[in-house]
């Protein structure tokens, strides 16, 4: 029996490009888990994005409220109308797919990670929260990588939109080329969501960290733990044959298709399944900005600062 009244019971917290997609898979792997993505909070709307309009359910909440009759509609009456959507997304999936805990994939979109984080901690302080985390500089070269594929695939297609500088994406890709603008915005959203988290985390009653780098060293170890973690008090069981079985289903073979990590594709969301891959691309002056921004940070959680050679 479910003791808390929210039917969203934990959230995986991460930027972008930082190995989520793969972690909700392997969560709704296990029989009993579900995790889904609605984009909960933010006020964000970006109609024009290349891969489909980008909108949270807050800001959904936001555009009906001058449609519902309520004269001067109150703050208390939208953040709860915002939670009322969470409940039912989250009500509505459990049912339909029979999994008995649900939770949530969150990457947030620019500029809101600490207020959505507020507002999560406002639903339910008791939420188990689950923070991933991965090497900055190489979320800053999956980001490019993918954003350029689908630069090169928009030119390509002819597809209405395409900008002359698209053009270039596909020499970019194969000279390892991080466009200024990619690296600063993905720079940016980094610290921003990481820094976040750090500042939140004692709005919560449950919190882990999780390095997407031990998740690829030690993929059941840090399973177990992160499961049994989600889990925690709902009743759910995780057995070492279960997680075995996630990360069975989760693995980088069975995403990519067939290819072992480190077999590159970069066509392919699931590109590369490796650490250290910033070594590559990275220019001098990149790793120097980013050791001057973001190398205390990245320090915090774990991580060598040092700048290096690139990779042979």
């Amino acid at each position: 029996m479910r003791i808390n009244s929210r039917p969203i019971r934990f959230v995986l917290f991460a930027n972008y490009k930082s190995g989520t997609t793969w972690v909700q898979r392997l969560i709704g792997a296990h029989k009993d888990l579900h995790c889904g993505e609605s984009r909960l909070f933010g006020s964000h709307f970006r109609p024009s994005n290349p891969t489909g309009p980008h909108i949270t359910v807050e800001q959904t909440a936001t555009h009906l409220l001058q449609h519902l009759g309520i004269d001067k509609p109150s703050e208390r009456f939208r953040r709860e109308l915002v939670f009322d959507l969470a409940d039912a997304i989250a009500s509505r999936c459990s049912a339909e797919t029979g999994k008995p805990l649900y939770g949530e994939k969150f990457t947030p979109y620019p500029g809101t990670a600490g207020h959505s984080l507020e507002m999560l901690a406002e639903y339910d302080a008791s939420i188990r929260l689950v923070h991933l985390i991965r090497d900055g500089r190489d979320v800053i070269v999956s980001a490019a990588a993918h954003a350029l594929n689908v630069a090169r695939q928009r030119w390509a297609g002819g597809v209405c939109g395409a900008a002359p500088e698209d053009l270039q994406a596909e020499q970019q890709l194969l000279d390892r080329v991080i466009p200024d603008h990619i690296y600063e915005m993905t720079l940016n959203s980094w610290i921003d969501v990481n820094s976040s988290v750090l500042e939140a985390k004692s709005l919560f009653e449950h919190t882990l960290c999780v390095r997407y780098e031990d998740l690829l060293a030690e993929p059941y170890e840090v399973v177990l733990e992160m499961l049994r973690f989600i889990s925690g008090g709902s009743g759910v069981g995780v057995t070492p044959g279960q997680v075995a079985a996630c990360v069975d289903a989760a693995s980088f073979r069975v995403l990519s298709g067939g290819r072992e990590a480190g077999h590159e594709d970069r066509e392919s969301f699931f590109r590369k399944g490796v650490a250290g891959d910033w070594k590559n691309w990275f220019t001098v002056g990149q790793m120097q900005e980013f050791d001057e921004r973001a190398g205390v940070l990245l320090e915090e959680f774990g991580y060598d600062r040092g700048i290096v050679e690139p990779m042979t």
